[in-house]
């Protein structure tokens, strides 16, 4: 009797035991150990990225009139081509955007938008979002106004949550304005950093800016779209314009 009253008491402490913080192993768990290790921090822009949504200027710059007639010039010259060519994609060359609508995008991605941007987008507001809207070489797609806010909010998310100092300027920067997008993560750009004058440029998703090779101007590069068109010829010495089934244009390394 005794004897049965110790092993009970015995089994009783034992299983009290195990019952309590930092006893042996339970049955049914495995302990979790500490080692010690943190998670690092996370890094933190102590440079400049440029973002200012949501504190541009709502008031636009004047567009001289010079730059009004080249850009649509141009526009005019493309729209001929794909009326003619690629039907299907002359009809997804959006409506003109508002002064309104694109104050307001300036507003947004606080960057000033340049003249010339903005005559491009009062004769068309986009391309529509799909492959079928690609016009420009070698395979992007113009941007409406909403569009191009989207993309910069993104852009300056992910460069501020990434905290790298080094991709600051390099693969992207606040102060650039996306206007067309290639539906792989990278787009064309204008760079409206101090002295950049809005030099145009292109952005992957994985790679620096990159502003060698490009025309130096939306204009400019709206004028070789337009003439590679018409003739036939390279874009950059690169693209040639090539009609393809259902009456899709592609842009050809020639």
């Amino acid at each position: 009797m005794v004897a049965a009253v110790v092993v009970i008491g015995l089994v009783t402490v034992l299983l009290v035991a195990n019952t309590e913080p930092g006893a042996g192993p339970r049955p049914t768990t495995t302990p979790t150990r500490t080692t010690g290790a943190s998670t690092p921090p996370r890094p933190v822009l102590t440079v400049d990225s440029g973002c200012l949504i949501g504190q541009g200027r709502e008031r636009l710059v004047d567009v001289p009139q010079q730059v009004t007639d080249r850009v649509n010039r141009a526009w005019e010259r493309i729209e001929k081509w794909l009326a003619a060519k690629t039907p299907a994609v002359a009809q997804v060359l959006a409506a003109p955007a508002t002064l309104d609508e694109i104050s307001e995008m300036q507003r947004q991605i606080g960057v000033p938008v340049p003249p010339e941007l903005i005559a491009s987008l009062l004769r068309h507001n986009g391309a529509g979002t799909s492959v079928l809207g690609i016009v420009l070489p070698p395979f992007y797609v113009p941007m409406s106004t909403s569009r191009v806010v989207s993309e910069a909010k993104m852009m300056c998310d992910i460069l501020v949550s990434n905290g790298h100092n080094e991709s600051a300027g390099s693969w992207w920067h606040g102060q650039v304005i996306p206007f067309a997008f290639d539906g792989g993560g990278g787009n064309l750009l204008l760079d409206q950093r101090p002295g950049r004058n809005g030099r145009l440029g292109r952005h992957y998703e994985e790679t620096d800016m990159m502003f060698d090779r490009w025309p130096p101007t939306l204009t400019e590069l709206l004028e070789q779209t337009a003439t590679a068109m018409e003739t036939g010829g390279l874009v950059m010495g690169r693209f040639r314009p090539k009609v393809v089934e259902n009456g899709l244009l592609e842009w050809d390394i020639g």
